[in-house]
């Protein structure tokens, strides 16, 4: 029997006893809420508004490693609320960054302002993550747009918000940002069989089930390091 599927198979049974378990393969550690929710951590926006991707410092203040996934949405009352997009443990008593893209286009991203982990994003919006490569401008921008396009369900205001801030920050003209999301909003509907009607329906948030978000978690680790 293949290697790959024995594993996996014995991976789907470790891990249908919680969402916990997958700290177990990243060497122990808690998840990025419940250390929000034990103050054991500070998260905090540190780039400016326009910046793909944005870049926040999550301080690890515990005596615990802390676990972050991508996919994982963080909200502030004044910044922008952003989706981390990569997966990575922080150390107790440490400081790290880590990568985020937009998922609120009409609010600009202000430094130095506290956000919170709240839930994680629609697979949607996982799989554009999944499939960007943030070391990339072009590649990370388009990302983005299509982030925009389902978060706003079809419509991005270009001259409001981030998305203003992208246009002044690339030093782009806002034709070529409408004539961007007008690509954006077909690759979406395209890559995930939509109609001008249903991308008015789509959510951006992930279901909040347990069962759905230890599979979600699941995939990213296999996909991680397995490649499967």
């Amino acid at each position: 029997m293949n290697i790959r599927l024995v594993f996996l198979i014995a991976a789907v049974i470790v891990f249908s006893f919680g969402s916990g378990a997958l700290s177990f393969f990243y060497g122990g550690g808690i998840g990025l809420e419940q250390a929000y929710n034990d103050n054991q951590i500070s998260i905090v926006q540190k780039t400016y508004a326009g910046s793909i991707p944005h870049n926040v410092s999550v301080k690890n203040n515990g005596s615990q490693p802390v676990v972050v996934y991508k996919g994982t949405i963080l909200k502030s009352e004044e910044s922008q609320d952003l989706v981390i997009i990569e997966n990575k443990k922080i150390s107790p008593n440490s400081n790290d960054s880590i990568q985020t893209y937009c998922i609120e286009p009409n609010q600009k991203a202000i430094p130095q302002k506290t956000l919170k982990p709240s839930g994680t994003v629609s697979p949607e919006i996982k799989q554009i993550i999944d499939y960007s490569n943030p070391s990339n401008l072009q590649n990370a921008t388009k990302s983005q747009l299509q982030i925009w396009i389902i978060v706003g369900k079809g419509n991005v205001n270009p001259y409001s918000g981030e998305a203003m801030a992208l246009v002044e920050n690339q030093g782009i003209r806002y034709y070529q940002l409408r004539n961007n999301l007008s690509i954006a909003k077909n690759s979406v509907m395209e890559q995930f069989n939509m109609t001008n009607t249903t991308i008015k329906n789509i959510s951006s948030t992930s279901d909040s089930s347990s069962a759905n978000k230890w599979f979600n978690d699941l995939r990213q680790w296999l996909r991680l390091n397995l490649g499967i």
